[in-house]
């Protein structure tokens, strides 16, 4: 900026290139506006913003581990519980393992938007949950991200829906009958950004 103003600056700028008496007049508000705006922007681009943000943890503390999704925003944070690692499903050890497991990924699946549904899957006879980028695919899709196994007897579906927490979960547990795979949202419909 100091560069610009120094070659402007010159006594003779106008006549020795010629420029009439309102060209100097518009060079010298252009001059001056330049780098008032190019402030501006740089002031508003540095500028702290109110950070909206998730955290995805996995709390221990009650008799089943549960994974907590924790929305700030301006300020406040409200906590909901997204997965409860149920004992039908998992063993204490296994509950703690996948749980914290589970967490990690949902914060990069949050951190990073990669992912906006669950689903539940078989992978290799199997059952799975995993996160997707859209409905439609499964747990073997390439960008899919599996967020735990469960035993084999297991009705993956039916598990997802029950592990989920009451503002993730839909009106109705997936019909058995049907072919198609239930696809819960990461970002509800209550979503604050």
């Amino acid at each position: 900026m100091i560069l610009l103003l120094s070659l402007y600056s010159s006594r003779n700028f106008g006549q020795e290139n010629g420029l009439s008496n309102m060209n100097k007049w518009q060079s010298w508000v252009t001059m001056g506006t330049a780098p008032i705006l190019a402030l501006g922007a740089i002031v508003a681009v540095s500028a702290p913003s109110r950070a909206n943000s998730v955290q995805v943890t996995c709390n221990t503390n009650g008799t089943t581990p549960m994974v907590i999704l924790s929305l700030a925003k301006d300020g406040t944070t409200k906590d909901y519980m997204m997965l409860n690692f149920l004992p039908k499903y998992f063993s204490a050890v296994n509950a703690v393992q996948n749980c914290q497991n589970a967490a990690k990924s949902l914060q990069t699946v949050y951190d990073t938007g990669s992912s906006k549904y669950l689903t539940a899957d078989k992978l290799k006879d199997q059952p799975v949950v995993c996160a997707v980028e859209r409905r439609g695919i499964g747990c073997n899709h390439y960008s899919a991200e599996v967020l735990f196994i469960l035993k084999p007897v297991d009705n993956p579906s039916q598990a997802l829906y029950e592990m989920l927490g009451r503002d993730f979960k839909q009106a109705q547990p997936s019909d058995a009958r049907t072919l198609s795979r239930t696809y819960t949202d990461t970002k509800p419909f209550w979503w604050p950004f």
